[in-house]
């Protein structure tokens, strides 16, 4: 899956940046069977957290034979998370234009409220049902030394209105990579590449892959409540 390509010099050579998405899903509690769903109403809540994180982690040594090598890694894990820092505050910047909390509500009201049947409504008051979705996470993980990645994670409860009873949940989190997958010689750390590309990625190329990301993310949410309701309605 190809979020957006473009050409940057790394170490003498063209390298693609192509953002590869990848996804995954865990399921809880089912209990769609004891609900009628047919002719009610249906609301997304979302929660998210205020601002995009950083993790730039603490990296494996044991590549690290000589005091060069060590001045050089150290070198090159500062520009990582000096570089990650400049990016994360582009995505801030990308945040705000997306606004994916608002895109990832809309998108997941219209066809959890298709699967299940129920009309969707806006306002959670009026609501027979809520779909909560708790965005617990999400921004740029450079904690590896081959790429970085922008990333989601939350966690989904779809809730009887009227007493709070959780009738299904799942985890989700989605991943799509920002830079090139590399790996470097000894001396020519990938943590310096990786800075390398990171420095390149615009707002504009975050808007973009934000903006996949938070429907994908939200594709994955409503795929697993199809599933779910195939499992209970198949018996």
């Amino acid at each position: 899956m190809s979020s957006f390509a473009y050409r940057r010099a790394a170490g003498g050579a063209l390298a693609a940046l192509v953002a590869s998405l990848v996804l995954a899903s865990c399921g809880g509690h089912n209990h769609l069977s004891r609900y009628a769903f047919t002719n009610r109403s249906l609301a997304v809540v979302y929660l998210a957290p205020p601002s995009p994180d950083l993790e730039t982690g603490i990296y494996n040594l044991r590549h690290i034979n000589t005091a060069l090598d060590a001045v050089v890694r150290a070198g090159s894990d500062v520009a990582k998370e000096v570089e990650g820092r400049k990016a994360r505050a582009r995505l801030d910047s990308a945040a705000t234009r997306v606004n994916p909390v608002d895109r990832m509500s809309q998108r997941t009201l219209d066809r959890a409220a298709r699967f299940l049947g129920t009309h969707p409504v806006t306002s959670p008051d009026s609501a027979d049902y809520l779909l909560e979705v708790n965005l617990t996470d999400y921004g740029i993980d450079a904690r590896g030394q081959s790429a970085a990645y922008l990333y989601m994670k939350a966690q989904v409860v779809l809730l009887d209105h009227r007493d709070g009873h959780e009738i299904w949940d799942s985890d989700v989190s989605g991943y799509d990579r920002l830079t090139p997958y590399v790996r470097a010689g000894q001396h020519v750390p990938t943590g310096i590449i990786t800075a390398g590309v990171l420095s390149t990625v615009s707002v504009d190329d975050f808007q973009q892959v934000l903006q996949e990301l938070s429907d994908y993310t939200s594709d994955i949410v409503t795929n697993d409540l199809r599933n779910a309701l195939w499992d209970v309605r198949d018996k």
